[in-house]
């Protein structure tokens, strides 16, 4: 007596198991996944029915190859010495570009670069788009050390660098003032504002 094999259970059996494999591949995520691996046996019976058999065998575990976010780093570099050549000269409004003591931040650099980097937020937009230099701001410091009128000079680096270092400067606490033959005087003072993606 010939049997005959029906092949209609094996084909839906394929399916299903196509089906179950791509489901699992649209939960992937970016991060760590764990993936199961099951093995299906398949055998007939001796009356001809189709029998399935389901186990796990191994776990296995993905990790994703995104690299970390680089991070935008800003720091200053304080003036400490005066051009000895430049004249000491008064413009209209009475402000010295060159003195004798230069201007100070209270607690000197350390304190100023503490300043700078929990002031300044390196703006996510230059950050991702690796934009980095360094952005010069000029600012009036009157003769009891008050900071005002803040300009940015030089070439602009955009991206909202120049905006933060203005607000930066626009809260700045009273400074030491500039000095000339002992007395203390109106300065411009140019500060040099860092930006770099570390």
């Amino acid at each position: 007596m010939k049997k005959v094999i029906n092949f209609f259970p094996v084909i839906l059996l394929s399916m299903l198991l196509l089906a179950s494999c791509s489901s699992n591949e649209d939960k992937t995520e970016s991060a760590t996944t764990e993936t199961d691996t099951s093995t299906i046996m398949v055998a007939t019976d001796t009356s001809g029915m189709i029998t399935m058999d389901t186990s796990t065998n191994a776990t296995t575990k993905n990790t994703s190859t995104a690299a970390k976010a680089k991070k935008g780093k800003v720091s200053t570099v304080m003036m400490t010495k005066n051009n000895q050549n430049s004249p000491m000269n008064q413009d209209k409004q009475g402000y010295y570009s060159s003195v004798e003591i230069l201007p100070g931040f209270p607690g000197g650099q350390d304190a100023l670069d503490n300043f700078i980097s929990n002031t300044i937020e390196y703006p996510e937009t230059a950050n991702e788009n690796g934009i980095e230099g360094v952005v010069n701001v000029n600012f009036a410091v009157d003769e009891t050390g008050r900071v005002s009128n803040p300009k940015i000079v030089g070439k602009a680096l955009g991206y909202g660098l120049e905006e933060e270092v203005l607000k930066a400067v626009n809260k700045m606490p009273v400074w030491t003032p500039g000095v000339i033959k002992g007395k203390n005087v109106k300065t411009y003072y140019t500060l040099p504002v860092n930006f770099k993606i570390e």
